[in-house]
């Protein structure tokens, strides 16, 4: 329940402008709207934003795609 009355909004805006972010999103999750996604990407500085054609909120049939853009973007 915490989760979510988070307000990601003020919450993105806390993050340190030195950070990298990495956010892996699917475009078929239909828990969390891509929309939600490209909204935090325009908030967060340092923020890269890839967006996993078709997959789901749990990556199922795009678990390799989902480790190697992690591996590349912490290279």
């Amino acid at each position: 329940m915490e989760r979510l009355e988070t307000d990601m909004h003020e919450a993105c805006l806390k993050i340190d402008k030195q950070v990298r972010v990495l956010t892996v999103h699917g475009s078929g999750d239909k828990v969390v709207p891509v929309p939600d996604a490209e909204e935090f990407a325009k908030i967060i500085p340092n923020h890269k934003l890839e967006i996993v054609k078709k997959a789901d909120h749990g990556y199922t049939k795009h678990q390799t795609q989902l480790v190697s853009t992690v591996l590349e973007f912490i290279k």
